[in-house]
């Protein structure tokens, strides 16, 4: 077979591939869902228990805008994750947004202790919200697995757990916008032990979830 030969097999059934948009338009598609999930879900517990709700102080705004910087970071570093030849790195500004939202909460465990004299290590119980972040993640993680599908996930474990720290960070948002906390340390404990455990969870099942190369069976995300 001459060289001209090759070339006419190689390239008579090609099909047109249209690229994936880049990490950050594709985090904006992701992050107006999550909008709408912040207001949908909330609008709907104000409906039905006009108690609920928090007063929004500056600590308070705070930590929950580095819970949205931390879930932003890591929905683009799990997108750009699936590009290949991207960084290595993809880990570090998300680990960033991290140790802000952890410092942010720990600032407030001092002024607790002074208001309550106590951080109630046992006696604060917090499973609603335990169960929330949960399911919240799930509503938030799913269209996120799609959209990296899309792409080459050569990394799936990373991948995987940064895309389901990305979704738990949200519904840590709504968790904290519905049902207030006395005590800080509270949503330190429940709510960062329950995105930890899930998002290693979510790291652990990546290889099922991102195989490479794609399985026939997977259900196509269009394209995001």
């Amino acid at each position: 077979m001459n060289t001209d030969e090759l070339i006419d097999r190689l390239s008579r059934d090609l099909t047109v591939v249209k690229p994936l948009s880049v990490p950050g338009v594709r985090t904006v598609l992701w992050l107006a869902w999550a909008a709408m999930y912040l207001v949908a879900v909330p609008a709907v517990i104000f409906a039905t228990r006009p108690t609920a709700g928090v007063t929004a102080t500056p600590l308070f705004l705070l930590q929950q805008g580095a819970a949205l910087v931390t879930g932003l970071l890591a929905a683009r570093a799990a997108l750009a994750s699936v590009i290949p030849g991207a960084s290595r790195r993809a880990w570090v500004p998300p680990a960033i947004g991290v140790t802000m939202w952890v410092a942010s909460l720990l600032s407030a465990v001092v002024p607790d202790l002074r208001a309550f004299g106590t951080l109630a290590f046992t006696s604060e119980r917090d499973w609603p919200c335990v169960a929330s972040i949960a399911m919240g993640g799930i509503v938030l993680g799913l269209p996120l697995i799609l959209m990296v599908r899309r792409g080459a996930p050569l990394t799936p474990r990373a991948t995987a757990g940064l895309a389901g720290l990305a979704a738990l960070s949200v519904a840590n948002m709504e968790a904290c916008l519905t049902r207030p906390h006395a005590i800080v340390l509270t949503v330190l404990l429940w709510h960062g032990g329950t995105i930890a455990i899930v998002a290693a969870l979510c790291a652990m099942l990546g290889r099922r979830w991102l195989r490479w190369p794609p399985h026939e069976s997977m259900p196509d995300a269009g394209g995001l």
